[in-house]
């Protein structure tokens, strides 16, 4: 899920010197009119800067007070990423104006994102207290769309809604949401839409309930943190939802305080396509677009449910998990048995659930009926197969209404002698997705490997085991432990053991157990054109592996445009698309790709094949990855020469996870700060504080305990002052 944020970032310290002005959270949602005709005019062509430009309302980042009633739990907030003692880095907790009671509920919610609750004391407010809060209010916005949010500097509880004459039971109301199309209009032929900015003001924040919609899309692929889209008119506009609460994020288990927060002890899974359901909770704009429905990208509008109540199923075809796959790697005497976990309406009747599977060396489908357990889950085998078969499978399930439901495919992999080559990792049959057949799993493995990359030096480590370098024969180790410090290039191990796992698209090797062979010598690049690898299922089967591209010329030297990511493209003669480099390496300068010019022809570039936030891409290592006189990397420290300016390099890598690089260039000796803020003006780290000589220097940055999100740095020296934007992606 690549989010192109951008946030209004307060001054913190001098809006809180300020005396708060009193208002109603109707002030602090409302947008200019003029910012909604102009936005209402752009329709489709919106420019997402210009977008970034307007979403700013008058009392952003000004200290306001106002007095509200508490509609979430501020225990059950599980947006921040928790600390080594379970307690999130803030919590989301949202709000009504308490005047909504005379003057409506339009346009009174709004979201408080506290990061410093166990001082605010909003960690002890529950749902119906009264609260006065003191804060800031600041503008969340992504590619598209806003969230007014609020940094309470201070909360003062005042008692439980009960105790005030002027509310009654309504305050905690949602307010009735007649169809998606009023949260987002639609906006393109193809199922784009764009948030409804004539609604911008009184949706923002708000608390709402839609009735009858229905479950249009969903992506378990997507877990530990399921997305899925609902709609009111057949699909012609969604809302999205958005897992803000413990109740709906699937990735909390056991990294939350449990004695403290709410934490589920049951993983959420979204109801099926056509299902029919009643669905509350919060209006936000989130930057969230994970089915790219929104136009411009992420301009949509999502909805917050918090507690498991606000969602109610009414109607659903039955559905059915996907079937388990055997937890070892399978010999050709195993016959192997699955299951599948099935639910039906309780207004239905389920008639069938049956295993479909085929084989990658016998393509027809055999189907076997699957029996019934008595526990909701059903079960089938499938034969034993020969050495080397890939074996693909899912599950039916249909009810007495004739609805019929198909699980996501599975896959498993028979070999003899488990795994000794890293294509048996790799290698994938095609016909389901493409995962390994072995990811997820821990297992036992003899892999005589090469490693090609230098790890010392990039901090990529990848290895090779095939010297003729045929497709599936490298593949990348996750970065940790002393692996980046052990190993070098042209090292020979002996993999014993390790867990496969895919990440973000990408299968590699984490928690590896090996020895060390010997050194063995490189096998050299893999020389391909770029047009071969827009065959994906080419690029897959290249990833892990050293590529080299010759007569190069750059397509364009920013792959993301507007927003840039340090990514560009290159192409072999005849292709106008070409593929993406990648400043991923420890040693390539995040800038690199500024000083590119489209059409630019370069005799080769070379480096490590991967693949992340849905693209295949290049990372080349070192300088030597480039034809001389190219752009040079990043200097080491201690043989910079003196610079003659003040500058402020974007970190590298970017985006990153969780570590990463800032470099910067002092003129002359003096007093340095360096700081890291949230965006929402809050200082998260302070990377140096000291008095430096003239120089080049780096800092590196580890925001292990910190949520994903744009964080801006800032570099001062004496009166000199630089920012600049970076991403971390978890």
């Amino acid at each position: 899920m690549l989010l192109g944020l951008l946030l209004a970032l307060s001054i913190a310290g001098q809006a809180q010197a300020q005396d708060p002005q009193d208002v109603t959270v109707r002030q602090i949602n409302e947008y200019p009119q003029a910012t909604i005709d102009e936005l209402d005019a752009a329709g489709a062509g919106v420019d997402p800067g210009r977008l970034a430009e307007l979403m700013v309302p008058t009392l952003a980042n000004q200290s306001v007070r106002f007095t509200a009633v508490v509609l979430s739990n501020p225990r059950t907030s599980g947006l921040g990423n928790p600390d080594a003692n379970g307690f999130p880095s803030r919590i989301h907790v949202y709000v009504r104006d308490t005047s909504a009671a005379s003057l409506g509920n339009e346009g009174m919610g709004i979201q408080l994102v506290d990061g410093a609750y166990q001082t605010t004391g909003l960690l002890n407010a529950a749902i119906g207290d009264v609260i006065t809060v003191v804060g800031i209010p600041a503008t969340f916005t992504g590619s598209g769309g806003a969230s007014m949010q609020l940094e309470p500097t201070s909360i003062e509880l005042l008692g439980p809604y009960t105790d005030f004459a002027n509310l009654s039971d309504a305050i905690l109301d949602p307010e009735p949401l007649a169809s998606t199309a009023d949260a987002n209009k639609s906006v393109g032929s193809n199922g784009e839409v764009q948030t409804n900015w004539a609604n911008l003001n009184s949706l923002n924040g708000q608390y709402v309930r839609l009735e009858g919609a229905t479950v249009q899309v969903r992506d378990l692929a997507s877990d530990p943190r399921p997305n899925w889209l609902i709609t009111t008119d057949g699909g012609t506009t969604v809302l999205n939802f958005y897992d803000m609460s413990l109740n709906y994020r699937n990735d909390r288990d056991g990294g939350y305080n449990e004695s403290e927060f709410n934490v589920s002890s049951e993983d959420f899974v979204p109801p099926p396509p056509g299902a029919t359901i009643n669905l509350q909770g919060f209006i936000v704009f989130q930057g969230d677009d994970p089915f790219s429905r929104g136009m411009p990208n992420g301009a949509l509008l999502s909805i917050v449910p918090f507690e498991k109540a606000d969602l109610e199923v009414t109607e659903s075809p039955p559905e059915a998990s996907t079937p388990s796959k055997p937890d070892f790697v399978p010999t050709d005497a195993d016959a192997i048995t699955v299951t599948s976990t099935v639910s039906v309406d309780p207004s239905r009747t389920l008639t069938s659930v049956v295993l479909t599977y085929f084989t990658s060396v016998d393509q027809t489908e055999q189907t076997v009926s699957m029996t019934d357990n008595g526990d909701g889950t059903f079960s089938a085998t499938i034969p034993a197969q020969d050495d080397g078969t890939f074996v693909i499978y899912s599950a039916t399930a249909t009810d007495n209404t004739g609805a019929e439901f198909t699980s996501r495919p599975q896959e498993y992999r028979v070999l003899n002698g488990g795994i000794t080559q890293i294509s048996h990792i790799q290698e994938v049959s095609g016909f389901a997705t493409d995962a390994s057949p072995v990811a997820g799993l821990t297992l036992d493995m003899s892999l005589s490997v090469t490693v090609m990359t230098e790890p010392g030096v990039s901090g990529l480590v990848a290895i090779q085991d095939d010297a003729s370098l045929i497709p599936w024969t490298g593949i990348i180790l996750r970065t940790e432990g002393t692996l980046t410090t052990d190993l070098q290039r042209g090292d020979v191990i002996l993999v014993t053991r390790a867990r496969i796992e895919e990440s973000f698209g990408l299968t590699r090797l984490r928690d590896v157990v090996y020895t060390d062979a010997g050194t063995g010598g490189q096998f050299g690049y893999k020389t391909v054109t770029t047009d071969a690898l827009q065959d994906r299922d080419i690029a897959e089967a290249h990833e892990g592996m050293m590529l080299r591209f010759d007569d190069v010329t750059v397509v364009t030297p920013q792959a993301d445009a507007p927003s840039d990511f340090g990514e560009f493209r290159v192409g072999s003669a005849g292709d106008a698309v070409g593929v993406r480099v990648d400043d991923a390496s420890s040693a390539i300068s995040s800038q690199l790709n500024e000083t590119l010019t489209e059409g630019q022809e370069l005799a080769f570039i070379q480096g490590l094949w991967s693949f992340s936030f849905s693209n295949h891409k290049l990372l080349p290592e070192t300088q030597a990855d480039f034809p001389d006189g190219f752009p040079p990397v990043n200097v080491a420290v201690e043989d910079a020469e003196v610079p003659g300016a003040f500058a402020l390099a974007q970190n590298y890598p970017n985006p990153f996870n969780p570590v990463t690089t800032i470099g910067y260039e002092l003129a002359a000796t003096g007093p340095v700060r360096l700081e890291v803020f949230d965006m929402l003006g809050r200082r998260v780290a302070v990377l140096v504080e000291q008095t430096l000589p003239a120089g080049v220097y780096e800092a590196r940055f580890d925001a292990a305990d910190l949520a994903s999100g744009l964080y801006l740095y800032r570099l001062t020296a004496g009166k000199q002052v630089q920012t600049r934007k970076m991403l971390l992606l978890k």
